[in-house]
């Protein structure tokens, strides 16, 4: 005959993970309904929708997000609209190394 030992006692660590890995238990069944609310919230809602945002800002919109619209530019001699101001002509550059 085998010698009956006595049980032997578990850390603090182990002893959760012994009891949280026991089939039927509570936390188990949680952590399983929060591992698939997360997967349905990924795969049916998240890619779903970044997927049509995608979609109708680069493929549909008919001017494209990364199009920017620039004001036109000011030349020597142009006069400003909003104050009636004319564009003064450049000074010529006067520099001594050429």
């Amino acid at each position: 005959r085998e010698p009956v030992l006595p049980p032997r006692r578990l850390g603090p660590v182990e002893a959760f993970w012994h009891r949280f890995l026991q089939p039927g238990g509570v936390w188990r069944y949680q952590v399983f309904r929060a591992y698939r609310g997360g997967v349905f919230a990924v795969c049916f809602l998240l890619i779903p929708t970044w997927v049509i945002y995608y979609h109708v800002k680069y493929q549909v919109m008919n001017k494209p997000y990364g199009l920017v619209c620039s004001k036109p530019r000011i030349f020597p001699g142009d006069t400003i609209l909003e104050t009636g101001e004319v564009v003064p002509p450049l000074a010529e550059e006067i520099s001594g190394h050429h």
